[in-house]
């Protein structure tokens, strides 16, 4: 495994999920399999349903149809989290090994190593390469999505609603509402992101009272040092877009002016892995449930040069 595989798997362990399931699923899906003996069947035999069935010689199923496949697995197990969202017994189980899959697994081999992350050789490998290819299946633990929103006014110091969401507003604003000279603000994002990673955005700098310059970081405790986000001049207005990463325990980011000025944040896209974006303000079909998401996409017809 890579030095930048190791540091993409072991982000888990910066964050979790913010909450954990309670209560576990009905059913009696672990029946005393692990307390029985080996099989120690031969070759030819049934599998003895509840023991360890020592397979020796790797099995074969073969069969299936394009409709069906040869091997199918059910849980029947259901019960509802507390609120009300119904979960599922496992159908499947890896047992956790190792730091990842040797390479010189067959193609097509699954795995799943000691820090969760799942395993896959994916394709055989090249002379004079030794082995096959060894990747690992991006989940929300070892990696992130860009999700775009319809674009949301997230503040403007020129309203006092639009002021709402300014943590720290008292001390760092004049008294029109501007962000004061050599101040900084932290601005709460929670009503469109949860555990958010990064947002995409548009600042816009309007009534600076000098020439100077905007800087929209991550965390209030850890300015960076002279950068720009957007640079302006006295009575300006001015938009530029703008990347920046979310503190990670708060959902906040921080707006520093070197100047005193009008600020007005609008977003468009957040970065998640383990968190999530408000579902209202997805685009179009974000209120929809998934069905219903599914079943109009399947209606659409397919431009000729995706066919």
């Amino acid at each position: 495994m890579s030095n930048d595989q190791d540091h993409a798997v072991d982000r888990r362990h910066l964050l979790r999920r913010a909450g954990t399931v309670a209560a576990g699923l009905a059913g009696a899906a672990a029946v005393g399999a692990a307390a029985a003996g080996p099989a120690q069947a031969a070759p030819g035999d049934p599998v003895l349903q509840g023991r360890v069935n020592e397979a020796g010689t790797p099995t074969t199923l073969r069969g299936g149809s394009l409709t069906s496949a040869p091997l199918r697995l059910e849980n029947t197990a259901v019960e509802a989290d507390p609120d009300g969202i119904p979960f599922s017994g496992p159908a499947l189980r890896l047992t956790p090994t190792g730091r990842g899959l040797g390479w010189k697994s067959e193609v097509g081999s699954v795995s799943m190593d000691t820090s969760g992350t799942i395993w896959a050789v994916t394709s055989p490998g090249l002379p004079p390469m030794e082995g096959n290819f060894v990747e690992y299946v991006r989940t929300n633990a070892n990696s992130n999505e860009l999700v775009p929103v319809v674009p949301q006014r997230v503040i403007d110091t020129r309203t006092a609603a639009g002021r709402a969401r300014i943590v720290n507003a008292a001390g760092n604003l004049d008294s029109a509402g501007r962000l004061l000279r050599g101040r900084t603000i932290q601005v709460n994002l929670d009503d469109y992101v949860h555990l958010g990673e990064a947002v995409y955005g548009n600042v816009t700098v309007t009534g600076a009272l000098a020439a100077g310059f905007l800087q929209i970081y991550p965390d209030p405790g850890q300015r960076p040092p002279a950068f720009s986000t957007i640079n302006f001049q006295a009575g300006q207005t001015l938009s530029n877009f703008f990347l920046t990463g979310i503190n990670p325990l708060v959902d906040q980011i921080s707006v520093h002016a070197q100047q005193t000025t009008h600020v007005i944040l609008d977003v468009v896209a957040f970065v998640v892995s383990a968190g999530s974006v408000n579902p209202s303000i997805l685009p179009s079909t974000g209120e929809l449930v998934a069905e219903d998401r599914r079943a109009r996409l399947a209606r659409r017809t397919k431009p000729s040069w995706a066919k």
